[in-house]
């Protein structure tokens, strides 16, 4: 973040001055209790989070929009609708802003950002208010907080979107619907299920549109939780195919080629133990504990997903065999590793599993 946008970053590192000189903002900057976080520690995440959030928002949509199909759908869209679930201070938010800066041009956007904190929520619109007034941003961005604790069975968040988007702005549906590192917070993680996620997520985005799920994940991690993420998202995806066919309109375009074996059946086949489910994102920013910036590598599982048509003309492109998807890059002694969907099929060509086709 800090070389995709140094204002902002520079606004955040101003209030992240104003915490007490013995506060621990590593500690508390890192909490996977983010419902619950106080004041202080909200400006902590700012320093912590934030900039990490943008990042990967940013990396996300870059790759999407980089896409002929799905880019020719939203440059053909004059107004944007997008959903975006349990933002906290919102970098996923500003991250993905900033994507549609690089890429859309003369849109008016709507994003109504879900969150239950409500000193969250006000940071976050603080900030927003910083990129009009330092005019980061030239479409017509128009950010619609709704304070609101997303419970499992979604009564309450479906409630409050009728009230909001369905009564005030007469809109049913959504052209973008995004979930950041929420499945894994505290507050919901054992309570929701990623099935409950993608059936509800299926009813509100509409025909031809692209969904994004990122979770903080590592095949490394101390966290039980943050090592079965992918397995938990990919097995409850594949069942939500098999009881949903009739009306599923969500098509998984990545992590390949893991969710391509999920749903071919393909249980037989030995996996190779790379880290094909997990990307890997690097970001510019100078934490608590450090004297100058400095990358930060960090590890997330991210589910890119597409309805109708386009998420079927787009899966096409990554149902060859013959493929060897990227799944590990070259770092020191150890060799760049690719993973063909049938693992015993050795490789003809090469992809990157993080980038789609972009013929």
């Amino acid at each position: 973040m800090r070389q995709l946008n140094p204002t902002l970053y520079g606004v955040i590192y101003e209030w992240f001055h104003q915490l007490p000189k013995d506060y621990d903002a590593k500690k508390n900057g890192n909490s996977s209790d983010n419902l619950k976080n106080s004041q202080e520690a909200i400006i902590a995440s700012l320093i912590e989070q934030f900039p990490k959030s943008y990042r990967e928002a940013y990396e996300v949509y870059e790759d999407l929009f980089s896409q002929r199909d799905i880019f020719s759908v939203y440059h053909h869209l004059e107004e944007i609708n997008v959903l975006a679930l349990a933002t906290g201070s919102g970098g996923d938010v500003f991250g993905f802003i900033h994507a549609c800066e690089s890429y859309l041009r003369g849109k008016k956007i709507n994003i109504f950002t879900v969150e239950g904190n409500k000193d969250a929520l006000r940071s976050q619109m603080n900030l927003f208010r910083q990129c009009i007034e330092f005019n980061l941003v030239e479409n017509e961005i128009n950010l619609i907080p709704i304070e609101t604790v997303i419970e499992p069975g979604f009564m309450k968040l479906t409630a409050e979107l009728k009230e909001v988007c369905l009564k005030k702005y007469g809109i049913k549906k959504f052209d973008v619907i995004q979930s950041f590192k929420w499945m894994n917070e505290q507050s919901v993680r054992g309570k929701l299920s990623f099935y409950e996620l993608y059936h509800w997520m299926n009813h509100w985005l509409l025909t031809d549109r692209i969904a994004v799920i990122l979770e903080y994940a590592s095949p490394v991690s101390k966290e039980k939780y943050e090592r079965e993420v992918s397995m938990r998202a990919l097995n409850d995806f594949a069942l939500f195919c098999k009881h949903q066919w009739r009306n599923n309109k969500l098509v998984a375009l990545t992590p390949t080629p893991c969710i391509a074996r999920k749903l071919n059946g393909n249980k037989g086949i030995p996996c190779r133990g790379c880290t094909g489910c997990y990307s890997e994102i690097e970001c510019y920013v100078k934490l608590s504990n450090q004297k100058k910036y400095a990358w930060q590598s960090h590890c997330v599982f991210v589910m890119k997903l597409a309805t109708g048509e386009l998420g079927q003309v787009i899966a096409r492109h990554l149902q060859d065999e013959r493929v060897g998807y990227q799944t590990a890059t070259h770092r020191g002694d150890h060799p760049t590793r690719f993973c063909t969907l049938d693992a015993n099929v050795l490789a003809n060509e090469q992809a990157d599993a993080f980038l789609l086709n972009q013929k």
